[in-house]
């Protein structure tokens, strides 16, 4: 008798995410912490010198407002937060800076339709690489350039978990190695579902119709062309990295010198880019760069692109032409063009642990969103500067732990995850500060039942996200493939 033994495949999972934070009194922060202290001082020294009743005034005073910045929602957001959000939009929709008119009846000099926003600082030029292929290099403000790779993951059909699990393993070495380059300050993920016109599918396909085929034949292929135009769907993905003109040389350098030194660079990064998964990776130009953004402003603009590129015909669109003719931005949403649109921000990553598929349900095509875009933003930190932040991230957790005679679960669990992380950092791991936007765009101007939609996947992807209220045309812009540095970015009057 024989025996087959099956083999059981180990699944992996990932977690262990952390928020980094200085231990203070309590739950109260450190700068909380520091803030009760100074009230506490200030107080005693209020009532040494004007009385009891005006340090009572100012010690209720002060507890109240820290107690505003204390008490939070789900999504960790307090209510002195709140009270911000809208205060700053306020001020901003007083000064009409929420309105914006470009074009020939706009304010723009020259009757150009520049980006607004975050991106109204910015250019674009094009050079090649050290495998002489051209690519668009993206310039904001004075510092930062980014350039954009298209990638074609193939999906995760058919497809073994080992080898999976070997993309993911690549990714976090890709990851990893970005923070020991010189130069990069961010790297992004842009997965974009958007309604397909099927001109390139009509184009493939007639390019292949033999014109002697028999008659019926060629009415069977149009029509099969023809039915999958309607509810058709197309998924987009790139990767955007993003340099430090300032961390790359401590002389000042021309663009042509910057491109150069980017250029030498560029075929390693998207080589060793393709042992994750993601398929051949090519560089966008500046003519694909410059649609890229005028689609995402103006949806409707899409099929006249399609239809140029079947006729043969090259748009040719400045950098300067490719922003909205107008835009609106309101509380909770973003009015560009023919395009009304929402955003999204991670307020929460998974508290546990979860498989590699995670994320599949939020960046897949769904019926119920027109076009949606899931945008990661990843910024490696320095792998001189990881060992002393998980250090220090442990010593932080430990002595909150300790702060409390009795070690809650949470507590103890913060203690392990900091000390597995330091472990994994000291085995060579990086790290990575994230964040995760979600932005749906809608031709109507309906977006509840997207909204509702968008809150669902996000659900089933273990990501609790909140919309960016009062910054919506900003957070627009970050969840662009463009490489937008959120903390660092210039805001350019226009």
């Amino acid at each position: 008798m024989s025996t087959i033994g099956a083999t059981e495949t180990k699944i992996r999972t990932y977690g262990n995410w952390r928020h980094p934070r200085l231990a203070g009194l309590g739950k109260l922060s450190f700068a909380q912490t520091m803030a009760l202290l100074a009230l506490l001082i200030v107080s005693i020294l209020v009532y040494g010198s004007f009385g009891l009743a005006r340090a009572a005034v100012l010690l209720v005073s002060g507890l109240s407002v820290l107690g505003a910045m204390e008490i939070r929602d789900a999504h960790g957001v307090s209510i002195w937060n709140r009270g911000v959000e809208r205060a700053s939009f306020a001020r901003r929709r007083r000064a009409r800076r929420t309105v914006y008119r470009s074009g020939p009846i706009g304010t723009i000099p020259g009757g150009r339709a520049r980006l607004p926003g975050l991106l109204s600082g910015s250019r674009i030029s094009e050079h090649v690489d050290s495998y002489d292929r051209p690519f668009a290099l993206i310039h904001h403000g004075n510092t930062h350039v980014s350039v954009i790779m298209g990638v074609a993951p193939a999906g995760i059909a058919l497809v073994d978990q080992e080898r999976i699990d070997q993309q993911v393993a690549h990714w976090g070495a890709w990851l990893a190695d970005l923070g020991s380059e010189i130069g990069i300050v961010q790297a992004s993920v842009c997965v974009e579902t958007v309604p397909d016109t099927g001109g390139s599918l009509e184009r493939q396909v007639n390019a292949r119709l033999d014109a002697n085929a028999p008659a019926i034949a060629l009415s069977v292929v149009r029509d099969a062309v023809s039915q999958y135009r309607a509810g058709a769907a197309q998924l987009r993905c790139t990767v955007t990295l993003t340099f430090d003109t300032k961390r790359m040389s401590v002389k000042k350098r021309s663009t042509d010198q910057v491109a150069r030194e980017i250029g030498t660079r560029l075929p390693y990064l998207t080589h060793s880019l393709e042992a994750a998964g993601t398929g051949p990776a090519h560089l966008l130009t500046a003519a694909d760069v410059t649609r890229l953004v005028r689609v995402a402003y103006d949806p409707a603009s899409e099929p006249l692109f399609e239809e140029a590129t079947a006729a043969g015909q090259e748009m040719d669109m400045d950098w300067e032409d490719a922003g909205p003719i107008g835009a609106h931005a309101f509380f909770d949403s973003f009015r560009h063009d023919s395009g009304l649109s929402r955003t999204w921000v991670l307020t929460k990553a998974p508290t546990g642990v979860v498989q590699s598929g995670v994320l599949s349900k939020l960046v897949s095509i769904s019926r119920d969103v027109e076009r949606k875009r899931v945008t990661l933003l990843l910024r490696p930190i320095d792998a001189a500067m990881t060992g002393d932040i998980v250090e220090r991230d442990m010593t932080t957790a430990a002595a909150a732990a300790g702060m409390s005679k009795k070690v809650t679960a949470r507590a103890a669990r913060e203690v392990a995850i900091a000390r597995k992380n330091a472990q994994e950092e000291a085995s060579g791991a990086g790290l990575v500060d994230f964040t995760v936007l979600v932005t749906a765009t809608v031709t109507g101007d309906d977006l509840d039942d997207t909204a509702a939609a968008v809150a669902s996947l996000a659900s089933a992807s273990k990501l609790r996200m909140r919309p960016a209220y009062g910054a919506q045309d900003s957070a627009f812009a970050l969840s662009l493939p463009l490489g937008v540095v959120p903390s660092w970015q210039k805001v350019w009057s226009i």
